[in-house]
């Protein structure tokens, strides 16, 4: 493991057909999750980087992934939210979006995530 890299650990949070995406004061959505702190497992960051920015509780997450990326290496968990569960956007988050995975072409998201996105096979194409 590169040391060099940010290591993430980051969640795809499914609803339906529905991707929940964040973002803080900008234009750039992301999925939810961050940085893994120092002691921290994969797992425990996943918690916490969720409960933080979405209120949401990491519950029956399912493991998809160990990716390497060219700065950043990501822990990618899934999980499928019930529909009686809602996202509150806290922890610096301005917002918490729902979206289809059609719809992403309309909104700037953070390019690792696509990238991440399309090595799970959640969608294949950009643009």
């Amino acid at each position: 493991m590169n040391q060099s890299r940010e290591l993430h650990s980051t969640i795809i949070c499914l609803q339906a057909d529905k991707l929940l995406l964040v973002r803080k004061e900008s234009t750039e959505w992301s999925l939810p999750g961050g940085r893994i702190d120092p002691g921290e497992t994969q797992i425990e960051a996943a918690r916490r980087e969720l409960k933080e920015g979405t209120g949401l509780a990491l519950s029956e997450a399912q493991f998809l992934g160990h990716h390497v990326l060219e700065e950043e290496e990501h822990w990618l968990q899934r999980i499928a939210v019930p529909p009686a569960m809602e996202p509150h956007p806290s922890h610096g988050k301005a917002e918490c979006l729902w979206i289809s995975i059609h719809e992403l072409n309309q909104i700037q998201v953070k390019p690792t995530d696509i990238e991440l996105l399309r090595r799970e096979g959640i969608i294949t194409m950009r643009g």
